[in-house]
């Protein structure tokens, strides 16, 4: 009994690992079991054991033996991460998250950055399509634009691997499951607190090549519409990927003088897109002569520390602590288990701080 039964359980987890490349999460019943391996139910029954305690199964009622989405090998338990950055801001935190929940369930991670850069992408999913890994969560590069990646997403796709999009995504795959922020409403969150303390001529700050920067420049003249706010295209400002790189290496902030002089000098008050780009904006105001928060009001988001210096504290919106890391984990393993996920927006909360604390 004891030969066979072990003998069933090396066997089955073969199966598991076929089942695993192809996307078959469950088992074969116990009668097909029995039937094909020519052995009773309990050497079937104690073989379907020792996988459960190794983790490879789980049984569900009604549903049989179903695969958790674990390989009996090691390496075949990493699940990738592609972000733009893995410094600072937003990162570190995401990442540990994504980390900790990963490892509960018994996998690992491995992270590769792509610096928003198409070409890196590229690189990165090239390797990848040499030894495919279990799933990936992946930050989109220049997700306002259509991708030349998006040929080898379907092939690791087609190789079993799970993706996950974390932030935003890319339209085309429609079958890639994302968590991403809920960027119309968080603008309207921030016009609508603008406007409740008198400001009319709100201006923008946003991002040209990132899905999040053309959901909260939209989020932001829908909410200035419905306000009946005067919309004005003057008061709306630009920026991409390689005016952050100047701006965070090399602290050029040609392009946010410009805008001071250009587009937000009709303003009385700004939504910036991230608090990055509220910080640096701040010290420009000041060295144009702006007092603080009285000749301009500053909103932004994500809670980040860039939000708490101490010349200004800027208004700005977060979501619960863990949830976007969480969430993302979470949807990758559950895909691996065959379970059903859906795509989510996170809900933004607003934090209100010194940088809109003006009297009009």
């Amino acid at each position: 009994m004891a030969i066979k039964y072990k003998w069933v359980a090396e066997r089955l987890e073969m199966m598991i690992e076929k089942n695993i490349q192809r996307g078959i999460h469950k088992l074969p019943t116990e009668q097909e079991l029995c039937k094909r391996y020519q052995v009773s139910c309990q050497t079937v029954r104690m073989a379907l054991n020792l996988l459960e305690q190794k983790g490879l199964l789980v049984s569900r009622q009604g549903s049989g033996s179903c695969i958790t989405g674990l390989s009996s090998k090691p390496q075949g338990n990493v699940i990738g991460i592609l972000v733009s950055s893995d410094q600072d801001y937003i990162y570190p935190g995401v990442l540990n998250v994504i980390r900790n929940v990963l490892s509960e369930s018994g996998f690992s991670d491995q992270v590769f950055t792509t610096e928003n850069s198409v070409s890196k992408e590229r690189g990165i999913l090239l390797q990848l399509l040499k030894q495919p890994l279990r799933g990936i969560i992946v930050e989109g590069c220049k997700s306002a634009l259509p991708s030349p990646n998006l040929d080898l997403y379907r092939r690791l796709m087609k190789k079993g691997c799970q993706i996950i999009f974390l932030y935003n995504y890319y339209p085309a795959l429609s079958d890639c499951i994302y968590i991403k922020d809920d960027n119309y409403n968080g603008s309207a969150l921030l016009v609508q607190h603008l406007a409740a303390q008198g400001h009319r001529a709100i201006g923008g700050i946003f991002k040209s090549d990132d899905m999040q920067g053309i959901e909260r420049y939209q989020g932001y003249i829908e909410a200035m519409r419905d306000l009946s706010l005067p919309l004005s295209d003057d008061r709306v400002c630009w920026y991409g990927t390689r005016e952050l790189d100047q701006l965070v290496h090399k602290r050029d902030t040609l392009f946010l003088r410009n805008m001071i002089e250009e587009a937000l000098s009709s303003c009385t008050a700004v939504i910036c897109y991230n608090d990055i780009i509220a910080y640096y904006l701040v010290d420009e105001l000041l060295k144009a002569g702006y007092q603080l928060p009285a000749d301009m009001a500053i909103a932004a988001f994500d809670n980040t520390y860039f939000s708490n210096s101490d010349i200004l504290t800027v208004t700005t919106l977060s979501h619960k602590p863990r949830e976007m890391g969480t969430k993302a984990a979470e949807a990758v393993i559950k895909r691996l288990n065959g379970l059903p996920v859906l795509s989510q927006e996170t809900r933004w909360k607003l934090n209100l701080k010194e940088s809109t604390q003006t009297d009009l």
